[in-house]
C-alpha cells in the first residue's frame, strides 16, 4: 500500500506531538529540526528529527552533531525514507552512520477506529464502545500500568525506561487490563496538537491473542471522541506483524517509514 500523504503542517504537528508524549529531559530546535536530549536509550527521545521532508540543507549536520555531543549523547538522526531526504541519507552513510531497522509512522481517522471498535463490540456482544470492560484509564501512571512493561517476557530495563519517559507527559492517559489482580496489557494515549497518539502498547506473551490490544485501542477511541479529536497516529516496527495486523483493523495506514541513523563509534 502506498504511503498516505500528509500536508507539511501535519508532519510538523505530528513530530511535535511525539515529543509531547515521550517527553525528553531537554530539547532544542534549529531551523527545520527538533532536537530532543535524554539519557534513556529510547530513540525518539534522543534523535534529531526533521520537521520537513524536503528542503533541508545538510550544512546543518555539524551543528546538530555538536549539540548532541554537548549533551553527552552520540549524534543520532531519525530520517524518513522520503525522496526529499535522500541527500541526508547519502551524507550520513558517507560519514559512516549506521542505519537501524525500519519503523512505520501510521495514521488513522478516529471515525475509522470507531468503526473497528463497533465491529469488535458487536462480535463480542458489548454495547459500550467508550469504555470496554476491564479497561482502567488513569490520569497518572500507577504500578498496575507500569508493571506490564517490566514483566517477565519483556526487556525489564527497556520497559523501565519507557515507563520513565511516558510518565513525564502532561498529555498522557494510562490504560491497563487485569485478570485476577494481574496486569496483562497496557498502553498510553496522548492528546496534543489535535492528535491522538498511541504509545507503549504491550500485552504479556501468555495473554496475547485474546483481544486485549483491541480493548485498549477501543478505550482510546472513546477518549479521543470525548476530546473532539478526529485523527490518530502511532509508530510501529516494520517487522511487528501482530501489531501491524491490529492497527490495520483499526484503519491505520503508513504515512512514512523512517530509520535511526547512529554515529560511528
Amino acid at each position: 500500500m502506498p504511503p498516505t500523504p500528509l500536508a507539511q503542517h501535519d508532519i510538523e504537528s505530528l513530530e511535535r506531538a511525539t515529543l509531547d508524549a515521550v517527553c525528553p529531559a531537554a530539547q532544542s530546535e534549529l531551523p527545520g529540526w527538533l532536537l530532543p536530549f535524554d539519557a534513556a536509550d529510547i530513540g525518539r527521545a534522543r534523535s534529531a528529527i526533521p520537521l520537513f521532508h524536503h528542503g533541508l540543507d545538510t550544512a546543518a549536520l555539524p551543528a546538530i552533531e555538536q549539540l548532541y555531543r554537548d549533551h553527552g549523547l552520540p549524534p543520532t538522526f531519525r530520517i524518513a525514507d522520503t525522496l526529499g531526504l535522500r541527500h541526508w541519507q547519502a551524507r550520513l552513510l558517507a560519514l559512516g552512520y549506521r542505519q537501524t531497522a525500519p519503523v512505520h509512522v501510521q495514521i488513522a481517522s478516529v471515525a475509522d477506529m470507531q468503526a473497528a471498535a463497533d465491529l469488535s463490540n458487536a462480535a463480542h456482544g458489548s454495547h459500550n464502545a467508550s469504555q470496554p470492560a476491564n479497561v482502567v484509564l488513569l490520569d497518572a501512571p500507577g504500578h498496575a500500568w507500569a508493571s506490564v512493561y517490566t514483566s517477565q517476557g519483556f526487556d525489564a530495563q527497556d520497559g523501565a525506561l519507557r515507563v520513565q519517559l511516558l510518565s513525564r507527559s502532561r498529555f498522557a492517559r494510562y490504560a491497563y487490563l487485569q485478570k485476577a489482580g494481574v496486569s496483562l496489557a497496557a498502553g498510553t494515549a496522548c492528546i496534543s496538537r489535535d492528535w491522538l497518539s498511541v504509545h507503549g502498547m504491550r500485552t504479556l506473551p501468555h495473554a496475547q491473542g485474546q483481544g486485549l490490544g483491541t480493548s485498549l485501542l477501543t478505550a482510546f477511541v472513546g477518549l479521543a471522541r470525548q476530546r473532539g479529536i478526529t485523527r490518530a497516529f502511532l509508530q510501529v516496527e516494520a517487522d511487528n506483524a501482530p501489531a501491524l495486523a491490529l492497527y490495520r483493523r483499526f484503519g491505520f495506514t503508513t504515512a512514512w517509514t523512517y530509520h535511526y541513523w547512529k554515529a560511528p563509534v
